[in-house]
């Protein structure tokens, strides 16, 4: 089995509250993307989508049938 993560992120830039940005990932899975591990980064100033790689990996070892506890 082979895992390949693409590291994505976004930039945000407002007038008001500066930049800001958001980490995601895309992951295939033996050439295949897995939709629900495509984890798309949303840099706003109110209510981003952000995925550090903790919830990445915490994810894919979710979609692999594991428990994992933190």
């Amino acid at each position: 089995m082979k895992i390949q993560i693409e590291w994505l992120s976004d930039y945000s830039d407002c007038g008001t509250c500066g930049g800001n940005y958001a980490d995601g990932a895309r992951v295939t899975i033996d050439g295949v993307t897995i939709e629900k591990l495509y984890l798309e980064p949303a840099a706003h100033c109110h209510s981003g989508t952000h995925y550090d790689r903790e919830d990445v990996f915490k994810r894919i070892l979710e979609h692999l049938g594991h428990e994992v506890e933190m």
